[in-house]
């Protein structure tokens, strides 16, 4: 307030300075006041037009407004402006989350590319949706998206697909993470199965194997979920035969047949996958679907194990990630270091004792990292922290160790162990993270006392757990695989999928609409794993209170800013019954999880 009412005095000494407005315009925002700040930022950019960061701060100003397309249109102002502006990127990719393109704009595609290729600086998924609703709209997808016989015709067909190669930004996202669309999916189903079967009169060519390329590590990475029919299943059976015989002869098969294999099957599973001259001028496919899958059954032998997992139900969700690592991905951000004191600021937390922002090298465990997305963003969010991960799959951990090592962090040690036998590391921790697995063990409960007995007093912890009340799909579509009786099997839930695809029922339609739904592992862990539990807002009240933590806030800014105008009050943030009226009005609030944060008294 005081600092307000300085720069305040400031503008009114001089009206001109720009960048006595530019400071007055960040307190106003960071007070909340988002109409005065608006006001404020518009001023500056009227006093001077080339401050790339005016626009950049107003772009955040009016995207907590909830006006999305004008936050966008302000954050490519400011790239224009300045063009390796990080800062730019990164809220560009927060607002991608909720753009989605109506028509082609080819203009865009320069900067989502260069958005894509920012390693370390955004999760890919995250704006996968809105590129593939833009990539949708661009003229030569969309004509073969209108195309309903794309077997018609053989020369006519292969030009098209090959004009694709084209669209650097459709081949980059396709190379790191998976679609998340129908349409372009059912397109890549059929081109996949148009290549298949006309592999002998194809032309090889430079067009042909970079398109094949990028389709096989599209399917890598999606985990082969695309639908594959009889016909296919013999046919791609002959291929494996076929190229299996020329290894035994020491002739090595075409590489357009290669990479029409491997964009069904995993080629690291066939014992000459080491001998594939072929692949010697295509590196990154060596690198992603050969050398790293096998470097990471060798890294399985150096990690450390924590005791035996008796527990019957840990033993079967074990079983699950150790067939489907979960999740398989390409790149991941590296948040920029902060102290406890300034994220618990950035992130309004309401603390009950302030100890915790004096700790400056936090240890940390991440209690269930799976393949080690999170505890690689954990490991670089915090300064000086060192992070302990720990999970139950010896295959995910193995791709966690290998991603850990690629990113040259040395402050990650990664545990195999259930979150049941985590009191014998004898080490407490001033920050746990927990997201998804508590909802996943036969008794929740059981886990998060464990967890807590290792918390400091005054320690905090993030835990993730299912909502009962945005579940209601998925608990239909479980009810309904349970009746069936299917099984586990990667043709028993591509088959399944197929079902909910075509179905006309809404609920099933919603499924669609989730990232889950498009990878293998993802979708397992959606609908088809073995135990669940789902909790409401008063029984996480309820656990709160028996365990002795308290409740610090959400962690999502988006779900906190829509509540904050549901009850139009910010003090009401960490009011768990308000809380739950909001959710009663808006069931889907929590579809991916309840993700709050809370304080060991």
């Amino acid at each position: 307030k005081k600092a307000e009412k300085s720069f305040r005095q400031a503008t009114e000494t001089n009206s001109d300075s720009y960048m006595a407005h530019l400071c007055l315009a960040e307190i106003l925002y960071k007070q909340g006041k988002l109409k005065e700040a608006e006001s404020s930022y518009r001023h500056v950019i009227a006093l001077n037009a080339g401050i790339a960061e005016a626009y950049t701060e107003l772009g955040v100003v009016v995207r907590e407004l909830g006006r999305w397309d004008e936050a966008l249109s302000l954050h490519l102002k400011a790239i224009s402006l300045k063009e390796n502006f990080t800062e730019a990127y990164g809220n560009l990719s927060f607002i991608l989350k909720n753009i989605n393109f109506k028509s082609s704009n080819r203009s865009l595609y320069p900067v989502l590319l260069n958005l894509l290729k920012l390693e370390n600086q955004i999760r890919p998924e995250d704006i996968a949706f809105s590129i593939s609703s833009l990539l949708k709209h661009d003229p030569l997808i969309k004509d073969l998206l209108a195309e309903k016989n794309i077997f018609k015709n053989l020369k006519k067909t292969s030009a098209r697909i090959e004009a694709l190669n084209k669209l650097s930004l459709l081949h980059h996202l396709m190379r790191i993470c998976p679609l998340p669309d129908l349409e372009l999916e059912q397109l890549f189903v059929k081109i996949r199965f148009f290549i298949l079967i006309n592999l002998d009169k194809l032309a090889a060519s430079p067009a042909l194997n970079y398109f094949l390329s990028t389709l096989s590590l599209q399917c890598f990475i999606n985990e082969y979920i695309y639908f594959e029919s009889k016909e296919e299943t013999k046919l791609v059976s002959e291929l494996e035969a076929l190229i299996t015989e020329s290894m035994k002869q020491s002739k090595q098969p075409e590489l357009k047949n290669i990479l029409c294999l491997a964009s069904y099957r995993q080629l690291h599973k066939y014992k000459w996958c080491k001998d594939l001259e072929v692949l010697d001028h295509l590196d990154d496919i060596r690198k992603i679907l050969v050398e790293e899958p096998l470097a990471e059954k060798a890294i399985t032998k150096d990690i450390a194990i924590l005791g035996e997992i008796s527990d019957n139900v840990s033993n079967k969700v074990r079983e699950q990630y150790e067939e489907n690592p979960y999740p398989r991905w390409i790149n991941s951000r590296h948040l920029k270091g902060t102290s406890i004191a300034d994220f618990c600021n950035n992130a309004n937390l309401k603390l009950y004792s302030e100890n915790i922002k004096n700790v400056i090298a936090p240890k940390i465990l991440v209690a269930g990292c799976g393949t080690g997305q999170h505890s690689l963003e954990t490991a670089t969010h915090f300064s000086g922290c060192h992070v302990t991960a720990v999970d139950l799959s010896l295959a995910s951990l193995a791709y966690a160790k290998r991603k850990t090592i690629e990113a040259k962090l040395t402050n990650v040690d990664y545990v195999h162990a259930d979150i049941l036998n985590l009191a014998n590391l004898g080490k407490e921790f001033d920050i746990i993270e927990c997201v998804g697995v508590l909802h996943h063990m036969l008794d929740p409960m059981a886990g998060w006392k464990v967890l807590t007995s290792l918390l400091k007093p005054g320690g905090l912890m993030r835990i993730g757990l299912y909502s009962e009340l945005a579940r209601q799909d998925i608990i239909s579509m479980r009810d309904e695989i349970r009746l069936l009786g299917l099984g586990t099997s990667e043709a028993e839930m591509r088959e399944f999928r197929r079902v909910i695809i075509n179905s006309s029922n809404q609920s099933q339609q919603q499924l669609t609409k989730l990232q889950d739904f498009f990878s293998l592992s993802m979708f397992r862990d959606l609908i088809f794993h073995l135990q669940e539990h789902r909790f409401t807002l008063p029984q996480i009240a309820h656990c709160l209170g028996v365990l002795g933590l308290k409740f610090c806030g959400f962690e999502d800014k988006t779900i906190v800013s829509k509540f904050t105008n549901f009850s139009g009050k910010e003090a009401a943030t960490y009011d768990l019954d308000l809380w739950q009226k909001h959710e009663e009005s808006n069931p889907k609030t929590f579809i991916r999880m309840y993700q709050f944060w809370c304080q060991k008294l």
